[in-house]
């Protein structure tokens, strides 16, 4: 679960993940769970791995899980940051509880980065980032963005382009901009969407637990 990245150190913190994107390898290997469902890192490992280098950032991102389902991500954060840790945080940002945005709203965040995936609208990000939840979503974005300057990190909405999406790039960057964001970033997904719109939702599997 740990990537050396050049002056960067990428950390899978869990292999957990509220959501159930179709080309999702979670999904797609949804059979053979024992190969990669890894669980959590634990957080003890994790503060030697603070203690114990000196990386210009270190990014918490997943393969698999999306960092935020970690049950201790914000103390992990907040024992890197108080280290003088600069983080990278990759989160489709849904399914937490308003108190967890309202408690990273009160830490320092000075100099990290926060990039929120969000492929679409209220009207479409749910067709590939499916059980995302909007107004969650807003909830966390409306809590980071309300944080002092002085504390708040770089904040990137990052946008999959697809078909069915590409209409709405200029209108979510316009939207980024009212929200808040330092940065829009629109990508265009290599994901073929035949891989995954014929994927039946009921037959989709949560591994959240």
């Amino acid at each position: 679960m740990l990537n050396q990245l050049n002056d960067k150190l990428e950390i899978e913190l869990t292999s957990k993940c509220a959501l159930q994107c179709p080309a999702c390898a979670r999904v797609i290997e949804a059979d053979n769970k024992q190969a990669w469902d890894a669980g959590h890192l634990t957080k003890e490992m994790l503060f030697r791995v603070c203690d114990n280098t000196n990386f210009h950032r270190y990014q918490f991102v997943g393969c698999y899980g999306d960092p935020i389902y970690h049950p201790d991500f914000l103390e992990i954060c907040r024992y890197f940051l108080n280290a003088g840790k600069k983080i990278m945080v990759h989160t489709n940002a849904s399914s937490k509880p308003e108190k967890f945005w309202k408690e990273a709203s009160t830490m320092n965040w000075k100099g990290c980065i926060f990039t929120f995936s969000i492929d679409g609208l209220e009207d479409t990000n749910h067709i590939y980032r499916r059980n995302s939840k909007w107004k969650q979503i807003m909830t966390a974005i409306d809590y980071m963005v309300n944080i002092p300057k002085s504390f708040r990190p770089k904040l990137v909405w990052k946008f999959l382009v697809f078909p069915y999406n590409e209409h709405q790039v200029e209108e979510a960057r316009e939207l980024s901009k009212k929200l808040g964001f330092a940065d829009f970033e629109a990508v265009e997904s290599y994901r073929n969407p035949s891989v995954y719109a014929a994927v039946p939702t009921e037959e989709l599997h949560n591994y959240v637990s």
